[in-house]
C-alpha cells in the first residue's frame, strides 16, 4: 500500500514541479523514502513479535504428533474453491495397509472392559474381512499378535467404512509404535506412534468438522471467539484443503496456543463426508485424559445456553436436573454425552423489528457496522425455524473417557454403564447459522446470542487487529 501511494505521488510530482518550486518535488520524494523505511521497520518488528508468539504457541499446543512416521504422498490434487487458491496439505498422515485399499491414521493406548489395548483408527472396504495382525514396537524388541476389528456404524452406503483395529496387550509393557498387516509374514507398510493419555489440562475443547475447500475465514473467527466466551480453551481442526487466508488465520491461532491443526489429505474419496467420523474419533481420543469435555460441532454452529453464561454452568444444571429425575445425587456421573438440539438461524429480522432489537440491546450504528464488517451472523441472522431438529442434526458435548465411538451428531457407542442425556431446549440450542429453507410465517426471532455481544466484540476486534496488522 505504501509503495502504491509513493508511485501515485511521483506521477503527480511533475505537475506540481511545473507550478511550484523544485524543492516541493524533493520533499515529496524524501517523504516517500521515510514512509517506505518506516513500513519496513514496522514489518520487521511485527515479524519478531509473531516469531515470539509462534514459539509460545508451540509450547502451549498439546499432543502434537510430529513424531509420527508418515507414508509417501498419495494425495490427488483437489479442486480449488471459487475466488481463491486452495491449499492442499503435504506430508499425509494416512498410511496404507499393504496393497489393500485400507488405511490407518492414528493409534492410542486404551483400556476397555478392564483390558489394556492399542486402538488404531483407519478406514477399509466394508467387505474386507482379512485377519488382523498387530506388530508392536517396544524399545528393545518387536512383538506380533493377532488383533481384532470393529467397523463403526455407517448407514450412508459408501464402499469404505471407518474402522477400529484393536491390539490387546498381554502384559504391562507399553509399545512405542504399532503396524497393521493382514498376515504375520507381511512386511508392514505403515508405522504409527502410539499416543498415551496425558494429564488433565482443560475443561472444554472443541473438535471441528473437516475443512474442505474452505475459504470462509470470518466464520472461523466468529466460532472460535464465541466458543472462547462459553469456556472453550483449545480447538482442533482437520485440514483437507483451505484458502491462503484461512491458512494464515489457523497459523495465527496456532501461534497463540489456541489451535491444533491436523492435516487431512484423504487418499481416497469413497467414504462418507471426507471421513469426518474418523476425524471426530481421532479428535476425541487425542483429548482423552487431557480435556474434561469435548464439544463437537461445525464452524457455522454454536452451542448457546439460553440463560447460563457458559458451558460449565449449563452442564452443572443438566447434571442437577438428571440427578433429580433419577432421584440419585450421583446419577450424572454416568453421563457420557450431552445432546443439544439444533435449528437453523437463516434470516435477518425486518427493519422495524431490527430497530426495536437495537434499542433493547443498546446496539449503536457503529456496533451494527462491526457486525456487518466482521460477518457476525450470530448477531444479525436472528430469525430461526420454529422447530428444532431431533435425531438428525443435533450436536454433542462428550466426556472422552465415557464414549467409545463418538459421531457427528451424537455418540455411536458408549463405554460400559455410560449413557447420554438430551439437553432441554429451554436450556440451550445449537445455533446453525446458514440458510436451510424458505421463510415461513411460523419462523421465530430469537435474540439469545445478543447477551454475549459485549464480551464477543473485544475478542473479535483483538483478533482482527492482530491478524491483519
Amino acid at each position: 500500500m505504501q509503495i502504491w501511494t509513493c508511485a501515485s505521488l511521483a506521477r503527480s510530482s511533475y505537475r506540481m514541479a511545473t507550478q511550484y518550486r523544485y524543492h516541493v518535488l524533493v520533499m515529496l520524494l524524501l517523504g516517500c523514502t521515510v514512509l517506505v523505511h518506516y513500513s519496513y521497520d514496522v514489518r520487521y518488528l511485527l515479524s519478531l513479535r509473531l516469531e515470539k508468539e509462534y514459539e509460545g504457541g508451540i509450547q502451549n499446543d498439546t499432543l502434537r504428533t510430529s513424531q509420527l512416521t508418515l507414508a509417501p504422498n498419495t494425495t490427488s490434487p483437489l479442486m480449488s474453491a471459487p475466488g481463491e487458491e486452495v491449499l492442499t496439505p503435504s506430508g499425509p498422515m494416512f498410511q496404507r495397509i499393504n496393497q489393500n485399499d485400507a488405511w490407518v491414521y492414528s493409534a492410542f493406548f486404551d483400556t476397555y472392559k478392564d483390558k489394556n489395548l492399542i486402538r488404531v483408527f483407519g478406514m477399509q472396504p466394508h467387505a474386507l474381512q482379512n485377519s488382523v495382525f498387530c506388530h508392536l514396537g517396544f524399545k528393545h524388541e518387536n512383538y506380533t499378535m493377532e488383533g481384532k476389528r470393529t467397523l463403526l456404524l455407517d448407514t450412508h452406503g459408501y464402499r469404505l467404512r471407518v474402522v477400529s483395529y484393536e491390539c490387546e496387550l498381554a502384559d504391562d509393557r507399553r509399545p512405542d509404535y504399532v503396524s497393521i498387516t493382514w498376515n504375520t509374514s507381511d512386511s508392514p507398510t505403515n508405522s504409527l506412534g502410539v499416543l498415551y493419555p496425558s494429564s488433565l489440562k482443560r475443561n472444554f475443547t472443541v473438535c471441528y468438522a473437516i475443512l474442505y475447500n474452505f475459504t470462509n475465514y470470518k466464520q472461523i473467527i466468529q466460532s472460535v471467539e464465541f466458543d472462547r466466551i462459553l469456556g472453550a480453551e483449545h480447538f482442533f481442526v482437520y485440514n483437507m484443503s483451505i484458502s491462503n487466508t484461512t491458512d494464515a488465520l489457523l497459523r495465527h491461532y496456532q501461534r497463540r496456543g489456541l489451535l491444533t491443526v491436523m492435516q487431512w489429505p484423504l487418499p481416497i474419496s469413497e467414504i462418507h463426508y471426507q471421513g469426518q467420523v474418523l476425524a471426530i474419533n481421532d479428535c476425541v481420543y487425542r483429548n482423552k485424559g487431557v480435556s474434561k469435555y469435548v464439544a463437537i460441532h461445525d464452524t457455522d454452529e454454536i452451542i448457546i445456553p439460553n440463560n447460563h453464561d457458559n458451558w460449565g454452568d449449563l452442564i452443572d444444571q443438566v447434571n442437577k436436573d438428571y440427578d433429580q429425575q433419577k432421584q440419585s445425587p450421583q446419577s450424572h456421573e454416568k453421563l457420557g454425552t450431552y445432546i443439544v438440539e439444533s435449528t437453523f438461524f437463516q434470516d435477518r429480522p425486518n427493519a422495524s423489528v431490527w430497530s426495536a432489537i437495537k434499542q433493547n440491546y443498546s446496539i449503536s450504528d457503529q456496533v451494527e457496522r462491526l457486525f456487518e464488517n466482521y460477518s457476525l451472523t450470530v448477531f444479525t441472522d436472528l430469525v430461526r425455524l420454529q422447530n428444532a431438529f431431533v435425531g438428525g442434526r443435533q450436536k454433542s458435548i462428550v466426556r472422552p473417557e465415557m464414549v467409545l465411538f463418538p459421531d457427528v451428531h451424537t455418540t455411536i457407542t458408549h463405554r460400559p454403564s455410560a449413557t447420554d442425556v438430551t439437553v432441554r431446549q429451554s436450556l440451550a440450542l445449537v445455533h446453525h447459522q446458514r440458510k436451510y429453507s424458505s421463510s415461513s410465517p411460523t419462523d421465530i426471532v430469537e435474540t439469545t446470542s445478543l447477551r454475549f455481544k459485549d464480551k464477543m466484540l473485544p475478542l473479535v476486534n483483538e483478533t482482527y487487529s492482530m491478524f491483519f496488522t
